[in-house]
């Protein structure tokens, strides 16, 4: 079928070809046959061609399947995808090698990345051989030290191994992907000045994709778009100056550009502490004020629920020590002891302060989520109500996230908690609190400016940047009253691909507890019944809270699955929830299908209603997890919540026969 439009497509397919019409011809049939979602015009581009190509493209033109631009000499890589570049009209352009054949779905994982993560300029896709073996899985660059002589070069990864190599199936940030098959904005290619026609048929695409990083813009793989490249088709002139190539690579790139391996001598290869390559999560949720300030706002976020003299000493240690630029926000879980009136005063008469009621304690994880849900910043901190800030406490727990956009979580150092935060002496009155800003600024000339790297810090502060929450959404809820939501948002936030990390220089005092002491809640059963939540979410061993054996390297090799990941926030005038593309969906219903068919109904069960969470509208989802709940529980809750999803698939939709049918099986049975 041809997706061919006249008008405005969301894709222009930017082919340059030099000969080789056996290979041009399939290529784009592949493109028409698989057709996609995105609407698309084919641009080919002809650089002197003389084996009959030039004839066969005013065919395929007269019946409307492609343009053709018709060079009278070999122009190159460069200077063809650029001719083609300038008779586009797409709202994005692919530049795609003529050896190369499509397969289904191969291009909407491209473009939706572009459409719904504003931050990317750059999108890859994954290449395999015709042996289904992977020839491109994303690009490093590395450093090499040979024969006496040090450069850089773009080196690709996952090279050979299986298609379904677990490496190369998970997207990423990359600093560099391959031009044989690259989606790339207008905009940033207009800004590039597009590739650089120096450079004869190699390290072009490298250089513009550096280039593009250099402007701001992201560079990610995704490989869940699949394309089968035959590569180095295009005939002798394909390798005529690699050597060229590479020395004016260098020359401009060599000590600017940063490595994210060292290659020595013997071959070994060693990650640098610059290393860009990370997992890539796609947003969830986008935030409509994304103009950059030229001061970053925080919007720090104090959860309370009774123990209102702990509030008020927290409050006037964030009123004394906290920019005014910087906005206030208290979340209420129903006090009962004159914190809201209190809190009321308090808004009234600060303008940085907004004040949100929840009429029941709605547990730590769902009374911040509501408290994110009306924040405005560019970074979030979640602040314990027991806590007291010191002098320059948020500039400090500011800096390491401003310093790398690697960072996504951050956390001070403090006077009473579990795990590495806790100093083992502090030289103030913790009663008092005599001393604590004279012992706070002596702890950060100690440590000023020092990082230290975690896997997970504690909430009582935590701060987070706006990227990360919308990827990751808010804290989960299943956690209830409080305890390890903290460790499961960080272990998402490592599986997403940002890094955790403490601010050495920032002190903050914390008492511990005080609104499960001042609420009756016993601390002990509160946190052996959250680890069990955490476990059985995780699925750690039994004893894992007594031997710390977390497995994590199963974690990590089960990649990004986003909907273990996401957990919605509160609707907002801050933010956009964006749709779920119809390829993810498909893909995660077919991954709970798939554990249906195999008995694992739990797993199933997360596949479906993550669907249904971004997608309440799906029929397929609905009736999906109706059957698993039904499976699961025939006879209690699980039944009447599945009866209840058929219900309402039949409400919208009385001709569906998959819902009439399943009920009626549930009804039988």
């Amino acid at each position: 079928m041809s997706s061919f439009v006249p008008t405005v497509p969301d894709v222009s397919i930017i082919m340059p070809v030099y000969n080789k019409l056996q290979l041009t011809e399939p290529c784009v049939e592949s493109i028409h046959r698989e057709g996609s979602g995105f609407t698309f015009e084919i641009i080919v581009v002809d650089n002197g061609s003389s084996d009959g190509t030039g004839e066969w493209l005013a065919t395929q033109e007269q019946q409307g399947r492609l343009r053709a631009l018709i060079a009278p000499e070999n122009l190159g890589f460069a200077r063809g995808c650029n001719l083609g570049a300038s008779h586009a009209r797409g709202r994005y352009l692919l530049f795609l090698n003529n050896d190369m054949e499509v397969t289904p779905g191969w291009l909407e994982p491209l473009v939706s990345t572009l459409d719904h993560d504003p931050a990317v300029g750059i999108a890859g896709a994954r290449l395999l051989f015709a042996d289904d073996t992977i020839q491109h899985g994303g690009v490093a660059l590395v450093q090499v030290t040979k024969d006496g002589w040090t450069h850089i070069g773009g080196l690709h990864l996952s090279y050979q191994m299986p298609s379904d190599h677990q490496g190369a199936q998970n997207s990423q940030y990359m600093q560099v992907v391959t031009g044989a098959c690259l989606l790339i904005r207008p905009e940033v290619f207009a800004a590039i000045e597009g590739f650089d026609d120096r450079y004869w048929n190699g390290n072009e695409d490298v250089d513009l994709c550096l280039k593009a990083r250099e402007l701001g813009w992201d560079v990610v793989y995704r490989g869940e778009s699949v394309v089968y490249h035959y590569e180095s088709q295009s005939g002798p002139e394909r390798f005529s100056q690699v050597e060229r190539n590479v020395k004016l690579f260098n020359r401009i790139w060599f000590g600017r550009a940063k490595p994210d391996y060292m290659q020595a001598a013997d071959g070994q290869f060693a990650p640098t502490s610059d290393n860009q390559i990370r997992t890539y999560a796609a947003p969830r949720l986008l935030f409509h004020d994304r103009a950059a300030r030229p001061e970053p706002l925080v919007s720090v976020i104090v959860l309370t629920w009774n123990a209102l003299e702990h509030t008020q000493r927290c409050v006037a240690s964030l009123l004394e020590h906290t920019d005014a630029r910087h906005e206030l926000i208290f979340v209420d879980n129903g006090s009962t002891d004159g914190t809201i009136e209190w809190l009321g005063q308090l808004a009234r008469s600060q303008p940085r302060v907004k004040v949100v009621l929840n009429d029941t304690n709605l547990g730590f994880a769902a009374g911040n989520n509501r408290g994110l849900a009306a924040a405005r910043g560019d970074f979030m901190v979640l602040l314990n109500s027991d806590t007291v800030v010191t002098p320059g406490w948020l500039e400090r727990l500011l800096k390491p996230a401003l310093d790398d956009p690697r960072v996504g979580l951050v956390g001070p150092f403090t006077n009473n908690v579990t795990g590495v935060q806790k100093l083992p002496k502090v030289d103030y009155d913790q009663r008092t609190l005599v001393g604590l800003d004279r012992f706070a600024a002596r702890h950060a000339a100690a440590h000023a400016g020092q990082v230290a790297h975690a896997l997970w810090i504690v909430g009582f502060c935590l701060l987070i940047r706006r990227g990360v929450l919308e990827r990751l959404g808010g804290l989960d809820e299943v956690f209830g009253q409080g305890n390890y939501e903290d460790t499961d948002y960080c272990l998402r936030a490592f599986l997403a691909g940002y890094r955790t990390v403490l601010a050495k220089d920032c002190f903050i005092h914390h008492v511990g507890s005080a609104s499960f002491d001042a609420g009756g809640v016993d601390y002990r059963q509160q946190m052996n019944g959250n680890f069990e939540i955490f476990r059985r979410k995780w699925r750690l061993d039994a004893d894992a809270r007594s031997t710390g054996q977390f497995n994590l390297p199963g974690i990590i090799a089960s990649g990004m699955v986003a909907p273990l990941q996401y957990r919605p926030l509160p609707a907002s005038p801050h933010y956009r929830r964006l749709p779920l593309p119809l390829w993810e969906a498909a893909a995660w219903l077919a991954r709970g299908e798939s554990a249906f068919a195999t008995g694992e109904l739990e797993e199933a069960e997360l596949w479906f209603r993550a669907v249904l969470g971004l997608d309440p509208d799906s029929k397929r989802a609905a009736n999906d997890l109706a059957v698993t709940l039904w499976r699961t529980d025939p006879q209690g809750g699980g039944r009447r919540e599945a009866a209840r999803l058929l219900e309402d698939v039949l409400a919208r939709d009385p001709a569906d026969e998959d819902a009439r049918w399943n009920l009626a099986e549930m009804a039988a049975g």
